[in-house]
């Protein structure tokens, strides 16, 4: 049994960067980018503005206006260099978007100070000109500052109030109509920046959803046993790590080679490109078997399975499938020289044989495994696969696949369909099939075999379960957790309630651990995290992070108290003795709460939170519950349990 983990290791296990957050971070970087590629075009107009003004005002304030404009952007020269040698994350990505906006109200500061220093009564040109390139500038960091929010407004306010209130205050009634249309301006820019950011965040969100599910796939494709690629059309686009290890080539060799430069032969290739066209094309998979050439000249026979992204546009690319089959065309070729049926179906992983006539209807099924079962085969002789009332999971598309392919009297593998047996429980079987074919060549009808691939589906069931519950306890692991834990955030911004994560530490456990030894300190795991199950509602989630750290989410809660009164049920419920064998172990809980969106507007920063509490209340002594929005003020409502001499008493 492993000890608890440091509370370095802890928090370092949750900076898991939510996509909301590297979104933020991709913003920010577009903001800095754009910004720099600015700064040559606001030196061109600060030099066009100061020249047009030298002649018309005070050329000191010009002077300093534009000396003020210089050194902006010589500071934000300075900070464009900086933030790109800075390291680069979704939390520093709030400091450095405060940073630029602040900067962008600098730059706002001076283009409205412009308005005030520039605009004496009855300079008309000179008014005209300051609108047009206030209206301009403006125009342009509406563009430039799309990426930010706060840098937009923290520009735009101050660059255009001091003109538009000082054309309002005029005395020209015409100006003082512009005036109005500026402020009507900036609201139109605003509009126009609130559509830019929100275009600009989705086409940004769906783009790193699309990364995580690229890399989820990539994955799946190599840990796959057959050999899978992609061909995009006539060329290699994509491939998985068992393609290239039978073709002995580095995936980075493979992808962008031609689709026939592992066949055996250009004619093969072109024979599989005329037999496959119109079977892709009406929507089936095609397979056949071929030769492929490895990188060292060898060659073995693969069968490989294509089928269209898009069967109405080939254009989209086909995915194929396959595996080395060198070995067992071997072994089919030397049972078919034996000329003996039986001995031709070995190579086939079976446990029943089967024979049907030229109408596809049973005549013999022979095997073990229904006696095993206590099957009556007499209501499936007779009939066909279809038509066999305890066939089960088989959709009205496969059954025409099927019925097509056995029309078409060709060979079949891994039919896959589920068996009602006699007591009611549902198995899964795959049948294979051969045609049979008279010494004239006349179709006479199938012969094949069938395996009971129950335990193996349930493996793989068992597989996925294990893939998101912890191994000793069976309750949901950190992954599945933090599923929860989004889907409950995302509901209750939408429906307007709370919801509450509580972080859970056992007192005095290393004592049991050390003392009794891990296997002990299983089996007190195993019964607390039972309780816990027992102490919430069936709506809640009860998962274990690791050690004796445990977590429960409350998707659905309406106040504080709600929380703590279950966190006091908890508490209780731990404190009771657990026996193991014949001594009895007590414990205690320290916990840690903290409520969406009270304490943490999102799921990394509500686990923060309510991490920071627990350790609070560890550090007051155990055994107590600790809200996170009174971190200062102690527990709730809990009391200290037995003392850690105790821990371990018989």
């Amino acid at each position: 049994m492993p000890a608890a983990l440091p509370v370095s290791s802890k928090r370092s296990a949750r900076r898991d960067q939510s996509i909301p957050g590297l979104a933020r971070l991709e913003c920010v970087r577009l903001l800095a980018t754009l910004g720099r590629n600015a700064l040559p075009i606001s030196g061109t107009v600060v030099v066009v503005v100061g020249y047009w003004l030298w002649f018309m005002i005070d050329r000191h304030l010009v002077g300093a206006w534009v000396a003020a404009m210089v050194g902006l952007i010589t500071v934000g020269l300075i900070m464009y260099r900086r933030f790109r040698e800075a390291p680069q994350d979704a939390r520093t990505a709030v400091v450095w978007e405060n940073r630029f906006a602040a900067k962008s109200l600098l730059n706002g500061v001076v283009w409205g100070v412009l308005a005030l220093i520039a605009l004496p009564k009855g300079a008309e040109a000179q008014q005209l000109f300051l609108v047009l390139t206030l209206g301009t500038v403006a125009l342009g960091a509406t563009g430039v500052l799309a990426p930010s929010r706060i840098a937009f407004f923290a520009f735009i306010v101050p660059a255009m109030l001091p003109l538009a209130a000082t054309l309002i205050a005029g005395q020209v009634k015409v100006f003082a109509l512009a005036g109005w249309s500026m402020l009507a301006y900036a609201l139109l820019l605003a509009l126009l920046h609130d559509l830019f950011h929100r275009s600009l965040m989705s086409t940004l969100v769906r783009r790193l959803e699309s990364d995580a599910l690229a890399q989820e796939q990539n994955v799946i494709l190599d840990t796959a046993a057959e050999a899978i690629c992609f061909v995009k059309p006539h060329f290699m686009v994509k491939c998985n790590r068992r393609f290239a290890d039978l073709v002995g080539y580095p995936i980075e060799e493979i992808v962008g080679r031609p689709s026939w430069a592992w066949l055996a032969s250009l004619d093969e290739w072109r024979r599989i490109a005329r037999e496959c066209e119109p079977v892709i094309r009406g929507g089936r998979a095609y397979t056949t078997v071929t030769e492929f050439r490895r990188r060292d000249g060898s060659v073995f026979n693969a069968e490989i399975t294509g089928r269209a992204v898009d069967p109405g546009n080939l254009a989209l690319g086909m995915v194929w499938m396959g595996e080395d089959i060198t070995d067992r065309l071997k072994t089919e070729a030397a049972l078919k020289a034996s000329e003996d049926r039986f001995r031709r179906l070995v190579s086939l992983s079976s446990d029943w044989y089967w024979e049907q006539d030229a109408e596809f209807r049973f005549t013999r099924i022979s095997g073990s495994i229904f006696e095993k079962h206590n099957i009556d085969l007499s209501n499936t002789l007779g009939k066909r696969r279809w038509e066999d009332a305890s066939v089960r999971g088989v959709s009205p598309e496969q059954w025409r696949t099927h019925r097509k392919l056995l029309e078409q009297h060709r060979p079949f593998r891994d039919f896959v369909y589920q068996v009602l047996g006699p007591s009611g429980d549902l198995r899964w079987c795959s049948s294979s099939g051969n045609p049979v074919f008279d010494e004239q060549g006349r179709f006479c009808g199938y012969h094949g075999v069938g395996t009971d691939i129950t335990e193996r589906v349930r493996g793989a069931e068992r597989y996925r379960h294990l893939a998101y519950h912890d191994m000793l306890t069976g309750l949901p692991n950190r992954r599945l957790f933090s599923d929860r834990l989004e889907q409950a955030i995302a509901r209750a911004r939408r429906k307007g309630h709370r919801v509450a994560v509580m972080l859970l530490d056992l007192d005095d456990f290393k004592i049991i651990n050390d003392t009794h030894g891990h296997s002990t300190g299983d089996e007190v795991l195993i019964a607390i995290s039972n309780r816990l199950r027992q102490a919430v509602r069936e709506s809640d989630t009860v998962a274990r992070l690791g050690g004796d750290e445990f977590v429960v989410l409350l998707p659905e809660t309406l106040h504080t108290e709600d929380a703590a009164t279950v966190a006091q049920k908890i508490i209780e419920t731990v404190r009771e003795p657990v026996a193991i064998g014949s001594r009895q172990y007590f414990l205690g809980v320290s916990i840690g709460l903290a409520l969406f969106p009270d304490h943490a507007p999102n799921a990394e920063r509500l686990l923060q939170q309510a991490d920071i509490a627990m350790y609070i209340a560890k550090r007051r002594g155990g055994s107590a519950l600790q809200c996170a929005v009174d971190a200062d003020a102690g527990s709730l409502d809990a009391q200290r349990p037995a003392s850690s001499g105790e821990a371990a008493r018989r």
